[in-house]
């Protein structure tokens, strides 16, 4: 269904994305010209800039540095006190600044105050299970978005929930637009320049900010959380990481993330098991219909992509795939790794389908994951309960 010239096209579940009744981003848009037109314009910035200081590396290295400060000057516990964190809530944070420093040259101010600026997490938990709902039930959606209905949904301007969120993102965009120094404009800027409007932006730093952060999040919170629970996978990763320590950059660059395998290793498995879209994501078969693993699917069929069951799928990953272990990648034969990689893979999408956010995602929690291990001791502070976790789109 994601084949890079496939002929299937989104489903209506995509409209669950469009902030704004009538104005598509690049995720809502179902039109595959629109579609296609949107991607165009911003490839090109979404794969990485080259430049050092201002480049996608370059803005998370300061802001992973933010994070590493901020838990060592809050969160370090003594032998005469014990001080917990909240690795969910600061896991949110590290990603929303990085996804402001990125997009706008600036950090948006979460690690700095410590703090649920905006009540984004609040807004999260109450927005994100109706997105859910109605990505399912896609007529929903367009019944919302019609007079009056539309009348109640949130607009700029509101005082709670996400119209708070929908101004904080409007000022968001036009700092980035408006940024004097245009290196430091960040993604904003660049897609203004290769022809994004800045209504186009606008819904673009919703789609950015929420999706971009959540699903990060998510897959940095719960894979530190399963390395944690597995003290093999700890102890190897962290010899790994002490060796490798004396000769890698402070934060460590993606270069060198890439070439420490166990790393590479527990970041796979953490994304297997927990992939950054729980969402089913629906694409519409052709009209001519389509043959499926020997099943014939009639035009205009959606189909949803079941990302969890990939990722725990014994067939894919053997009797113990509902186990974390990061050795499974070093020890599997190269048909097997061809086809886990494949699997892996289907998470991001592939094609015209495909994440524009991966280069983003990856570099995040490879250098989260090694940053911390090479800091910190981590531990439960309640191993019977470590985490209440709630899946919707994200």
């Amino acid at each position: 269904m994601s084949a890079v010239r496939g002929n299937f096209t989104k489903g209506r579940f995509y409209k669950a994305g469009r902030i704004v009744p009538g104005v598509d981003n690049v995720v809502s848009a179902i039109n595959e010209d629109k579609h296609k037109m949107m991607r165009a314009q911003m490839n090109s910035t979404m794969a990485g800039k080259s430049d050092e200081e201002y480049g996608f590396e370059a803005a998370m290295d300061r802001q992973i540095k933010s994070f590493v400060s901020m838990l060592e000057t809050n969160y370090t516990s003594t032998d005469s006190e014990t001080r917990p964190v909240d690795m969910a809530e600061k896991t949110q944070f590290l990603a929303l600044d990085i996804i402001g420093d990125i997009s706008i040259g600036e950090p948006f101010g979460y690690l700095e105050q410590d703090r649920d600026l905006y009540n984004y997490n609040e807004i999260n938990m109450s927005s994100l299970p109706i997105m859910t709902f109605v990505s399912v039930l896609p007529g929903i959606t367009d019944v919302l978005h019609k007079w009056p209905f539309r009348l109640a949904l949130p607009k700029e301007g509101d005082q709670v929930g996400f119209g708070r969120l929908m101004k904080f993102v409007t000022k968001s965009v036009e700092s980035g637009i408006h940024n004097n120094d245009a290196k430091k404009g960040g993604l904003t800027q660049n897609h203004a320049h290769n022809g994004l409007t800045k209504d186009d932006l606008v819904q673009q730093g919703f789609v950015t900010i929420i999706a971009g952060s959540n699903s990060t999040a998510h897959t940095v919170r719960l894979t530190l959380l399963s390395i944690i629970a597995a003290p093999w996978a700890y102890n190897a990763l962290r010899s790994e990481i002490d060796e490798a320590r004396p000769s890698v950059s402070d934060p460590i660059s993606w270069g060198d993330v890439q070439r420490l395998p166990y790393l590479q290793a527990v970041v796979k498995e953490g994304l297997r098991m927990w992939p950054p879209v729980s969402g089913l994501g629906f694409k519409r078969v052709p009209p001519g219909g389509e043959l499926i693993n020997g099943y014939f699917v009639p035009g205009g069929t959606e189909i949803g992509q079941a990302f969890f069951a990939v990722g725990r799928s014994k067939e894919i990953w053997g009797a113990d795939a509902d186990i974390f272990r990061p050795e499974r990648w070093l020890s599997a034969s190269s048909s097997d790794l061809r086809a886990m990689n494949c699997a892996l893979d289907t998470h991001f999408g592939g094609g015209k389908f495909s994440c524009l956010g991966k280069p983003i995602a990856m570099m995040e929690l490879n250098k989260t994951v090694f940053e911390l291990l090479k800091r910190f001791d981590i531990s439960i502070i309640n191993p019977d309960r470590p985490m209440k976790t709630k899946a919707s789109i994200f």
